[in-house]
């Protein structure tokens, strides 16, 4: 309990079966860490770093994080509950079959990253920036995202459940075999966009424009649109059912094989 760290270097340390109550880390290194059954409440870290470090079956509860990074960094089986995260940067991190539950995440960037098997609960992303990225078997559920800005950004096997992007900026973004159900897309852009075998149902796209939407095998229930404007898009095998449609324009589009 009351476990502080400041102005420390760790290298090559494996932490096993360790409880923290009140841990806090300040401007620290940590290199080629593993941390195993790691369980801590009330974390805190600020201006330090995670290198080559990998957490096994751990769990992190009430805490928050400012000016953290993390490189080539290896969750598995890790769960946060409750958690801030403040100016947070990832790169080559690997999430896997772990859970942000009541989470918030504000200037957060992630630079090839992959997120597999993981549950998304109750989560908030402010100022998100991502770039070679991959959401793997995801589930969202209740999050909303704003400013959020994809690059290069695959989306496989996911379920998002009553989610909201507000000012989504996106080049390059593509989703596979997913289900979005109560999902808004207000006031975005997305260029080069793919879907395929993708679900909507319940949702809504307001102020929205797609640059050259490449689409295929897409289903769509009782969606609303206002102002949208698809300019080169290319739709195939698309089914909608309930719809409304309202001030939507199309402009150098391609509809073939399609239900409405």
């Amino acid at each position: 309990a009351n476990w502080t760290q400041n102005n420390v270097s760790v290298q090559n340390v494996t932490f096993m079966h360790l409880s923290g109550l009140n841990y806090s880390v300040v401007n620290s290194t940590f290199y080629n860490v593993t941390y195993f059954k790691f369980v801590t409440v009330n974390f805190t870290a600020n201006h330090s770093q995670w290198l080559n470090s990998t957490t096994k079956m751990s769990v992190h509860m009430n805490g928050s994080t400012n000016n953290v990074s993390y490189f080539g960094s290896n969750w598995t089986t890790t769960s946060f509950i409750n958690m801030t995260f403040l100016n947070e940067t990832h790169e080559h991190t690997i999430w896997e079959n772990g859970s942000f539950i009541n989470v918030t995440f504000t200037n957060f960037t992630a630079l090839n990253i992959t997120s597999k098997n993981v549950w998304f609960v109750n989560y908030t992303g402010i100022n998100h920036t991502i770039i070679n990225s991959t959401l793997i078997n995801a589930t969202l559920i209740n999050a909303t995202l704003i400013n959020a800005t994809y690059v290069n950004f695959m989306v496989l096997k996911s379920s998002f459940v009553n989610a909201t992007e507000i000012n989504m900026t996106a080049w390059n973004y593509t989703t596979v075999d997913s289900t979005w159900v109560n999902f808004t897309l207000i006031n975005s852009t997305l260029v080069n966009a793919t879907y395929t075998n993708l679900s909507i149902a319940n949702g809504t796209m307001n102020s929205t424009m797609f640059v050259n939407l490449t689409s295929s095998s897409t289903k769509y229930f009782n969606l609303t649109m206002f102002n949208v404007t698809l300019l080169g898009a290319n739709m195939t095998d698309h089914y909608e059912k309930d719809m409304l449609h309202v001030n939507e324009t199309h402009n150098d589009t391609m509809i073939q094989n399609s239900t409405f």
